[in-house]
């Protein structure tokens, strides 16, 4: 890899990368529905666990399973709250 390769990585149009990105979801979604979004996080984590030995491990699963139980409660609210109106 030669510096100019990493300096031109590093100045990139951020913003329009990002907005490509939420594009290209945007469309994946509309064409295939959220099991496009779920299909893609799937292939992620298969990958993450062939480039790394012994992914995931006990503290990332300990993160994992602290963020599912904070959106548990988090749909438990918002049902909630719709319900009682």
């Amino acid at each position: 890899m030669k510096d100019q390769h990493i300096r031109e990585y590093a100045e990139r149009d951020w913003a329009k990368v990002a907005d490509s990105d939420r594009e290209h979801w945007a469309r994946r979604f509309r064409a295939e529905g959220p099991g496009a979004t779920v299909a893609a996080s799937h292939a992620l984590f298969d990958y993450a666990r062939v480039a790394r030995k012994g992914f995931p491990g006990s503290r990332y699963a300990a993160a994992d399973l602290s963020s599912q139980v904070r959106l548990k409660q988090l749909l438990d609210q918002a049902a909630h709250a719709f319900a009682v109106r």
